[in-house]
């Protein structure tokens, strides 16, 4: 990628190269958006089979996307509305939660579920999940395990938030929703006033586990208000024979019936509310059909959207369309700064951190130049600091000294490798946290013991070589950095076991002379890594000539990323931009 340089501009350099990122962590919330009301995603049974469906938010234009003998369920817009996530049989056998576009074209992967998902004829039972509000991961809850999970939609990882069911009933944590501005997930449970099930909150990390209200008791199946001040949930009413809808405050107060009501006799289920914060979907039960309804907030517009006595009708998803936006959020200097984080370190910002590189911009005032400087070398931090040389560069350097460039390339790894393995060496590591140190080591020595015991590693390292030849062969892939001295010490430690293999890689790709010599070319691979989320021979680009072009700028000005100007064509490149909106 060679980006248009909009302006010239001297910019002084920062020394950023002890530089640290951290503080306390945190959550860091997004502000709710309100969208406009797109279709509305739901399963239906018309056709014989279970397949979902869209159709527009007054019931007209009822279309079937899927369209096969298999089962396809619980139908899931992405908080950008251009996907759907959702739950079908895999070709090897069992269940898994996919994602496909919004016409029903290229179907996804993303998680496998346990080998216990009951279908009925009202469709998979013991299974629910939502979004994370940036899209970036679902919540989900496993058939089998009976816990809450979250994976990464993107690097397929997973994380057990509540971890205590392994199919114990009494632990049935099921239902996730999440918050609008991202801070926690609602879900139900009967941990705690068991049999009977309620609401609970529960940070994505899986900490801070706090019921919301014993008088919900029996609630389930919550949705957020847009405006994260509400939620509306399933309850049933004192005779325990019929489900209502019942809207309360977001903290559990102020509970009140906003659908059904004894004797009426007639089930509730699924309440989700409007991308516009002005009406819910639902589907009811009245004798042996269920079809969707739709109801206004205030009480009015009762209406029912779909009839058809032949087949059953239920889970509704609003797909939230985008308003028009007249500027890039890109372009919010608070926005900025929290997407570095998650773009380079895969964490949500922690307070103290946020507040600092936000004011590094927002001194200059209405200073355009001050703000354009700040703002690249606010950026280039993320690389520079000591947070990322020691989880992402140190990945980097250690598929160097183990494989050296992959083939006909003058990079090490591709993008798909580095996420995944950045994203677990730099796992709960925030510079400055007390105890950082402790957690960066552990995971240091997980990840080098995981990472030699893959079958692409014991393939390229059989245990038949000798000390000496499993040394020479690191070194020489990472282009021969160590000195005869460190070599032979590495050969000596290796066959008197004082050093394991793991423990070899990890000197050689921690190696001073190693991280010097890659320096610059790492930092142009992270720029497109980091900010294009590609390998430098995709996307717009078919070859490397991109990232040889900046590797010899940043090369001609030895390494003042500034001068080269390399950091700040990235963020104004079309191509990065349009990540989050209009150019």
């Amino acid at each position: 990628m060679k980006p248009k340089i909009l302006s010239k501009l001297p910019v002084t350099v920062l020394v950023l190269l002890t530089l640290t990122l951290g503080g306390a962590s945190t959550t860091f919330a997004q502000p709710p958006t309100l969208r406009a009301n797109g279709k509305i995603a739901f399963t239906s049974t018309r056709d014989g089979n279970l397949e979902i469906y869209v159709m527009n938010p007054d019931g007209t234009n009822q279309t079937r996307l899927t369209n096969n003998s298999i089962v396809d369920d619980h139908a899931m817009w992405s908080p950008d509305g251009q996907k759907l996530a959702f739950v079908s049989q895999r070709e090897a056998g069992g269940f898994a939660i996919f994602q496909m576009n919004m016409d029903g074209t290229n179907r996804v992967e993303i998680t496998p579920l346990s080998n216990f998902v009951n279908v009925t004829p009202w469709g998979v039972v013991g299974f629910s999940m939502s979004w994370s509000p940036d899209g970036r991961k679902i919540a989900f809850q496993d058939p089998y395990y009976n816990d809450i999970w979250v994976v990464d939609v993107e690097t397929h990882a997973r994380q057990n938030l509540t971890n205590d069911g392994g199919g114990q009933i009494r632990f049935f944590d099921y239902h996730p929703a999440w918050s609008p501005d991202g801070s926690m997930i609602l879900f139900s449970s009967p941990r705690d006033v068991d049999p009977c099930t309620t609401l609970y909150t529960i940070n994505p990390d899986g900490t801070n586990r706090r019921l919301l209200s014993r008088d919900h008791c029996p609630a389930y199946s919550p949705s957020w208000s847009p405006d994260g001040t509400k939620i509306v949930f399933v309850q049933l009413n004192g005779e325990f024979v019929e489900s209502e809808l019942r809207i309360a405050n977001s903290d559990g107060t102020n509970v009140r019936i906003f659908d059904g009501g004894y004797p009426d006799l007639n089930n509730r289920d699924y309440p989700r509310w409007s991308p516009d914060g002005q009406k819910i979907a639902f589907n009811m039960t009245n004798s042996q059909d269920i079809e969707i309804y739709v109801k206004n907030i205030n009480g009015t517009g009762y209406a029912q959207l779909t009839n058809t006595p032949a087949g059953l009708n239920y889970r509704p998803s609003w797909q939230p369309l985008a308003h028009t936006p007249t500027t890039n959020p890109i372009d919010d200097q608070q926005f900025f700064v929290r997407q570095h984080y998650l773009d380079f370190l895969s964490r949500e910002p922690d307070s103290s951190g946020l507040a600092f590189w936000t004011n590094e911009i927002t001194s200059c005032g209405g200073d355009a130049q001050c703000i354009e400087a700040k703002r690249v070398n606010v950026s280039a931090a993320y690389f520079l600091s000591m947070e990322f040389q020691q989880t992402g560069y140190l990945v980097y350097r250690i598929y160097k000294a183990a494989y050296g460039n992959l083939p006909n390339a003058p990079v090490p790894f591709e993008f798909s490798e580095f996420l995944p393995d950045t994203q677990e060496i730099g796992r709960g590591v925030v510079v400055l946290q007390p105890g950082w140190e402790t957690v960066l080591e552990n995971n240091k020595q997980a990840f080098s013991n995981e990472f030699v015991n893959r079958s692409r590693f014991t393939s390229a390292y059989p245990q038949s070589m000798t000390p000496a030849e499993f040394v020479d062969k690191l070194n020489g892939n990472a282009g021969n950095p160590m000195s005869p001295t460190e070599r032979d010490h590495l050969v000596s430690d290796l066959a008197a076991g004082a050093k394991s293999r793991s423990e070899v890689l990890r000197a050689v790709a921690e190696n001073e002379q190693l991280r010097q010599q890659e320096f610059n070319r790492a930092f142009v691979l992270m720029q497109y890594f980091g900010y294009l989320r590609r390998d430098p021979n995709s996307g717009a680009d078919t070859d490397f000539a991109g990232y040889n072009f900046w590797l010899t700028k940043l090369n001609q000005f030895n390494g003042d990323y500034a001068q080269a100007e390399m950091v700040k064509s990235f963020l104004v490149s079309i191509e990065y931009r349009q990540r989050f909106g209009q150019p």
